[in-house]
């Protein structure tokens, strides 16, 4: 299955080529390879794997699912799916398609990352980005 985990790293590494990070360090090394290594440290699940590396295709730039699906598997564009950022005011959960233990787990290394790497950021950033990482609901 390390074939699917190149072709997900090449396919990322395309998708976001060009984009920076909060500190203008290219986007695919100071995050996406960030995420796949502390993934990569707890498990060999490639679906896991893939998407941690696939997590912001969706969200940052013009991947759509079913070229997910065609590119790789369906279960690894529905858990890209499931941490793909929706921000849903109402419920007061950040995101509302986050179900699933191994989605859980990709969620969980992309926030360690930002963490890692938010001691940079100005104070109102910092504390938005901890509001919005409540995963369930919560009480007003």
């Amino acid at each position: 299955m390390i074939y699917l985990e190149e072709k997900a790293l090449e396919f990322a590494s395309i998708k976001h080529e060009g984009q920076l990070d909060d500190q203008g360090r290219p986007y695919f090394f100071a995050h996406i390879i960030q995420v796949y290594g502390l993934l990569k440290n707890v498990t060999d699940d490639v679906e896991i794997l893939c998407s941690g590396i696939l997590h912001d295709v969706i969200e940052d730039t013009d991947t759509t699912y079913d070229e997910l699906v065609h590119e790789f598997t369906k279960e690894i564009a529905d858990l890209v799916m499931e941490v793909t950022h929706e921000g849903d005011k109402e419920t007061g959960r950040y995101f509302p398609r986050l179900h699933s233990h191994k989605a859980i787990v990709v969620k969980f290394a992309d926030r360690l990352s930002n963490l890692v790497r938010m001691v940079n950021w100005p104070g109102d950033w910092q504390q938005d980005y901890l509001r919005e990482s409540c995963f369930w609901p919560t009480e007003p």
